[in-house]
């Protein structure tokens, strides 16, 4: 359960007093800090700035539900700020919280029933969202002018922010509104794994290096009048560095106000579908080369970590030919860190030859699965269907990462610098009457926590033997 940013200031309080009172402790004694002062000193530093960005997030959804508990406007105008105590509408202060939700926006009678079922927006509102989604997307990319006075009237930003890709003036994206984004974040979460599972970093710089605990402190048996072998807690640091993600989509340029709920819906989707998959390569296949944007996935680093590689049976070299001992030899080996959720990972062809067909062997196969909608566990735990994974089902030797058991959140960070911002071209596709959309955005994935050729880490591999 999310806590609230009460509870994380109470946190945050918590760590800045452990922080001084080692700092006091050195003071009174006239000495400074011992390295393992240092630290214990270090760590809840970090643990601080961990915090903050929790704290922000918290602070936001507080934001938007206070928000949102604010009266529908009855008016026509479709808009409703803050009330002031007079009980009148504060809406012309200029501030994010005179800004209209999705909510308290009418939809045009013949901008209705014009589209099938939305794919891209969900919940109570998705209508509305999908229409202001498509006044944005008129406004800013198809240069519509009552779109810019629509979005204008209902405080939609529709203003250039150079700032965000890094170029000269003039020639930045267009951030999206919140609505639109976070549209594009659940579908990239619901499409993709990379983004959902991984521990997420909110990045205000394009770099970020966040302390990680390798080793404890170690206890010795000593005897009378020995001396005690003194060990210190050990530490590193887990660096992420942002890469850009473009993602390019041809469009007509033919768009009628009356579907710009379907064209919302559609365009939305295309671009989050682009970037989950493009995340999803990123964490589970990358080598380190530019088409993974110089990420190393947990596929290179799993099998370089040989202690957490699992070799399935001899002459069990097909999804088809595994067996419950490979699947159970790698849950044996995973480590038992504190609060750690571990997951299987597999392509949604190698689960059904392999999981679902041991399941079935084993008595699953009932008229109730059958008829109704099988459960995606496994051995007690959830599986996770990621389909950049190998999904061969012919005889494979010497394979790497044909299934991962673990926790994500424990074995990688998503490093989350910006969301979404858009370009528009119209010359790139004009012999086809076409508009090219340009979306951007900044992250990065370190896999860091697998284990190494000693010790088995948080995420465990699957390998197919040689024969």
């Amino acid at each position: 359960m999310a806590r609230s940013s009460k509870e994380i200031r109470e946190d945050i309080t918590d760590q800045h007093a452990k922080a001084k009172a080692l700092s006091n402790l050195a003071e009174k004694e006239k000495r400074d800090l011992t390295p393992e002062e240092k630290k214990d000193f270090d760590g809840f530093l970090a643990r601080s700035e961990e915090l903050k960005a929790d704290l922000q997030r918290a602070e936001w959804l507080e934001t938007e539900e206070e928000r949102l508990r604010q009266p529908i406007d009855r008016s026509g105008t479709g808009h409703v700020g803050p009330q002031r105590a007079d009980g009148a509408q504060d809406s012309d202060r200029g501030d994010s919280d005179s800004r209209p939700r999705a909510a308290n926006i009418r939809v045009p009678i013949q901008s209705r029933f014009r589209y099938g079922k939305l794919k891209a927006f969900h919940g109570e509102h998705a209508e509305p969202t999908a229409f202001l989604a498509g006044q944005f997307y008129l406004a800013t990319v198809f240069k519509h002018e009552k779109a810019e006075v629509w979005c204008k009237e209902h405080g939609v930003p529709t203003n250039v922010r150079a700032a965000l890709s890094g170029d000269v003036p003039g020639k930045g994206g267009v951030l999206v509104p919140l609505e639109v984004e976070q549209a594009i974040i659940d579908l990239r979460e619901q499409y993709g794994t990379a983004r959902s599972k991984c521990r997420r970093v909110p990045m205000a710089g394009d770099t970020k290096d966040t302390p990680r605990r390798t080793s404890g402190v170690t206890a010795y048996f000593v005897g009378d009048n020995d001396e005690v072998t003194a060990s210190d807690k050990a530490w590193d640091q887990v660096s992420l560095v942002t890469k850009k993600l473009a993602a390019l989509v041809k469009y007509s340029s033919e768009i009628s106000e009356d579907a710009i709920i379907d064209m919302a819906d559609d365009l939305t989707r295309e671009i989050a579908y682009a970037f989950a998959v493009k995340e999803d390569q990123c964490l589970f296949l990358g080598t380190g080369a530019s088409t993974y944007g110089g990420i190393s996935g947990l596929y290179t680093e799993c099998a370089a970590a040989t202690a957490g590689v699992v070799t399935a049976l001899t002459a069990n070299t097909a999804f088809g030919t595994l067996d419950l001992v490979d699947f159970e030899a790698m849950m044996g080996k995973l480590p038992i860190y504190p609060g750690i959720s571990p997951e299987w990972y597999i392509s949604k062809a190698g689960w059904a030859a392999s999981m679902m067909r041991l399941a079935d062997a084993a008595g699953g196969n009932t008229a109730e699965i059958i008829e109704g909608e099988r459960r995606q566990m496994f051995l007690g735990y959830p599986v996770n269907f990621v389909q950049c994974m190998n999904s061969t089902l012919t005889a494979q030797v010497n394979v790497y990462g044909i299934c991962y058991f673990g926790d994500m959140s424990m074995a990688a960070s998503f490093g989350d610098r910006r969301g979404l911002a858009i370009k528009v071209s119209s010359d790139r596709y004009l012999e086809y009457d076409q508009l090219g959309i340009l979306g951007t955005e900044r992250f990065d994935i370190n896999v860091h926590d697998v284990g190494d050729t000693s010790n088995p880490g948080a995420m465990i591999s699957l390998l197919f033997p040689s024969s």
